[in-house]
């Protein structure tokens, strides 16, 4: 199959983009799905560096660098972020090896050490921070939050409770609220949500069944919703007694669930309660929780999903007009659902599990298993394909 891809700032993506070199007209305009990175298949190879020849095994996140045309993408099991500009993509955070951290484990003391000396395991999400223009990395199998400076190129751990000479994965748990980040224990954070008045985040640790925020410059954690414990329960009443499902107690070997997306022209916050099948939201002026209208009802009907309902929603992302772009993973759709309206609408995807031709309308345009999403200043919108393993591109 050839691939289609459009390499071009984003500031161009309104009256389409001219595809490359080499690459076939279908990609030229808007209102059509392309590849833009990955080859369809899973594998690494970092040799090359264009990014529709350059191989991805399970991306399950992409996230804008701010407003403008780059992107980052969590390559779960290449374990290793990797960013992609003008057509081109470079490792930022990675080796080619699974592990937690630098050889020296100096990866925690200030300004940390080069992104491409520190060993990551299977990365989930990722979120930029336009406050600090830093990324944020939760870390998931390492159980720590990491942020990327792209002015060094360093790394560096700013919240987990870890040793400088720990193992992987050493210090998974639950405490630290009312102290430093840099004192916490957290298991399986999953999902950054970033306040842009003053860069603090909110952080969905996907073990401990909870939301926690952390302050700008990592002084404090503090839970602010969730009991830790699994359940749907809590509607109308306080977020802090609140329960979520983010995986089955039996589940051995879980997958990343879970996601928090902040809206502050609202004062909301939207959280992906994947086991459960629907959007919960916090109003942060009163503290109080509820499941978003419209988002519920799943039942899966002979153990299948019902296309009428989400379906293990992975992640969730703002759009700039306000609207709230969705993952429905077990559909194999990306859904858009209106604030204002309740209304939820399916945005790319035929809920058929597939990995059709490029260059399609969004509705002809076949997904498999899509775990993550992100919505660019002007409205393009990128899909962590995850099991066909390519990032896709919806220009508006």
């Amino acid at each position: 199959m050839a691939l289609i891809g459009c390499a071009v700032p984003v500031s161009t993506l309104a009256v389409g983009c001219a595809p490359e070199e080499g690459l076939p007209d279908a990609c030229a305009g808007a209102g059509i799905v392309c590849s833009v990175v990955g080859v369809g298949t899973p594998g690494a190879n970092p040799a090359a560096t264009t990014a529709t020849e350059h191989p991805l095994y399970g991306p399950m996140d992409v996230a804008f660098r701010g407003d403008d045309d780059a992107f980052f993408i969590a390559d779960w099991n290449n374990h290793q972020i990797k960013l992609v500009e003008a057509g081109l993509v470079q490792t930022v955070v990675g080796t080619d090896f699974l592990g937690d951290g630098d050889p020296d484990f100096q990866e925690r003391i200030p300004p940390g050490v080069p992104g491409t000396t520190v060993a990551l395991n299977h990365p989930t999400s990722l979120e930029w921070n336009d406050v600090t223009g830093r990324l944020l990395l939760p870390s998931w199998h390492n159980h720590r939050v990491r942020e990327w400076d792209p002015a060094t190129g360093y790394s560096l751990v700013v919240a987990a409770d870890t040793a400088i000479d720990d193992g992987n994965g050493a210090n998974a748990g639950f405490a630290g609220d009312g102290g430093p980040a840099a004192d916490a224990l957290m298991a399986f954070p999953n999902s950054i949500a970033i306040d842009p008045a003053d860069g603090s985040f909110w952080l969905l640790p996907q073990g401990n069944t909870r939301l926690r925020w952390v302050a700008a410059d990592f002084s404090l954690i503090d839970t602010v919703a969730g009991t830790g414990e699994r359940g749907a329960t809590g509607d109308g009443g306080p977020a802090i007694d609140a329960t979520f499902h983010f995986w089955y107690a039996d589940d051995l070997q879980p997958e990343p669930a879970g996601a928090v997306e902040h809206d502050p022209d609202r004062g909301l916050l939207y959280i992906a309660d994947t086991v459960n099948h629907e959007i919960r939201v916090i109003d942060l002026a009163t503290g109080l929780i509820d499941t978003l209208p419209g988002t519920g009802g799943q039942t899966l009907p002979d153990g299948q999903c019902d296309p009428d309902a989400l379906c293990f929603p992975r992640d969730v992302e703002l759009a700039p007009d306000g609207r709230l772009w969705i993952a429905d993973e077990g559909n194999h759709v990306i859904r858009v659902y209106d604030p204002d309206t309740a209304s939820l609408e399916t945005a790319i995807g035929t809920f058929e599990p597939g990995d059709g031709p490029d260059g399609l309308p969004p509705l002809e345009t076949m997904l498999q298993r899509p775990y993550g999403v992100d919505v660019g200043a002007d409205g393009t919108v990128l899909v962590a394909d995850t099991y066909n393993h390519r990032i896709r591109r919806l220009i508006p």
